[in-house]
């Protein structure tokens, strides 16, 4: 969890946004000596408006004194009082408890701008989006990157373009169980050829991760994303068999416009983040956006 959390802007920032794309209205923040006080509010599903006093603090947990007082500044003010400590106890949230309620944490904006999709379509075809300048690929690892952090709500581990000469992956990330995906970011102008030959590298740096996280994480996946695969379904399946009889987990593919799709379907409804089968969807072979939206459908139709 972050340090300093009551403190810092980047953990008041990261609270804020998570909150904001939930659905909660943030009405003022108060700084106070131990923690910050959020005061938001939301709408029920019965179009009641829902008023919180939600206390952050970077500390163990709030003492029983303060405790105390702020359910008496709560009952004054009509508020709902939410406590958020380092670690979860009998009155108070843990920072990750806090976050995975919420559908996970929201790193960024980036992946929630209005030219997101778009821009992430057109560097998967190794061009720059209008106005931008740079390498067309290393921007598409970054929109990806992007992406995939708000979908699991997990930070993603970026190596591939700040690692040149080295055999890595483009970047790992945990899916909201905390196993790992290992992921690579193929901008290609017309197809990628997802050929075992070629994802050779990939599947070197995956059994690499295997030996790296054993006793730790579980790598379950690996994931190629790029503007689209010379291979259809059946055969980027079939590509998916051979390469979990070599690195001994399949190999998903999906492509930009998909991601874009999948983003753009969980930024109206964060909370079904974490409710997504992500083990099931990257089970290997090609992610179809009718395959996203049955999962996401499910996940919402099955959740208490």
């Amino acid at each position: 969890m972050p340090t300093n959390l009551g403190f810092e802007t980047p953990g008041v920032a990261l609270a804020t946004r998570t909150l904001l794309l939930a659905g909660y209205i943030i009405e003022n923040s108060q700084r106070q000596p131990t923690h910050i006080e959020l005061l938001c509010q939301a709408t029920s599903p019965l179009s009641a408006h829902i008023s919180f006093l939600i206390a952050i603090t970077d500390r163990e947990q709030f003492s029983p004194e303060l405790t105390l007082q702020l359910r008496e500044v709560a009952g004054k003010q009509g508020r709902s009082l939410v406590l958020v400590a380092a670690r979860t106890g009998e009155d108070c949230l843990g920072w990750g408890d806090f976050l995975d309620a919420l559908g996970g944490p929201v790193a960024s904006w980036r992946a929630l701008s209005d030219e997101y999709g778009q821009n992430l379509v057109t560097a998967s075809q190794n061009r720059n989006p209008p106005g931008v300048n740079g390498e067309a690929w290393r921007l598409f690892e970054d929109l990806v990157a992007d992406g995939l952090e708000f979908c699991f709500g997990r930070k993603v581990r970026r190596l591939g373009a700040r690692k040149r000469g080295q055999r890595v992956s483009d970047m790992i990330t945990q899916i909201p169980d905390e196993a790992i995906v290992v992921v690579d970011a193929k901008a290609a102008t017309t197809a990628f050829n997802a050929a075992v030959s070629d994802l050779r590298p990939l599947i070197e740096y995956t059994n690499v991760q295997r030996l790296r996280q054993r006793g730790h994480n579980d790598v379950f996946a690996a994931l190629v994303v790029s503007s689209s695969f010379t291979q259809d379904g059946s055969g980027l399946s079939e590509i998916s068999r051979q390469f979990l009889a070599e690195a001994s987990v399949p190999v998903a593919f999906m492509t930009a416009a998909t991601l874009a799709t999948v983003i753009s379907e969980l930024s109206g409804r964060p909370d079904a983040r974490n409710a997504i089968h992500w083990r099931r969807l990257l089970a290997g072979g090609l992610v179809t956006e009718a395959g996203f939206r049955s999962e996401f459908d499910s996940a919402i139709a099955e959740r208490y």
